[in-house]
């Protein structure tokens, strides 16, 4: 089953708008990232696949981590986010449905 990904996420008093954008990799070397300032959610455009997927959900976690007041570690908040993915994909069958965004 594919779900669309909206073109704006909100979680609790956070916001952001989903993009894609060029050169994250190269420039910030990463591979997305959430902006709570500008409510910016960017992944980068050579991602595809399960990969953005991933990257989109670590994301979120981040958005969930800091409205919760969590403070996940970069590395736990990857660990969720594989969690999340793996369960959609793998028990339910999700896959994510870019093609409002990009």
């Amino acid at each position: 089953m594919r779900v669309k990904v909206p073109k704006e996420i909100k979680i609790g008093a956070l916001r952001a708008d989903v993009g894609i954008s060029d050169y994250i990799r190269v420039d910030d070397g990463y591979k997305g990232f959430f902006n709570q300032r500008t409510e910016e959610l960017r992944l980068d455009i050579n991602l595809t696949g399960g990969s953005r997927d991933t990257v989109f959900l670590h994301e979120i976690v981040h958005m969930i981590s800091i409205n919760s007041e969590s403070g996940l570690s970069e590395e736990d908040t990857s660990r969720v986010a594989n969690g999340f993915f793996e369960f959609l994909y793998y028990n339910l069958g999700i896959e994510l449905d870019w093609s409002d965004i990009c």
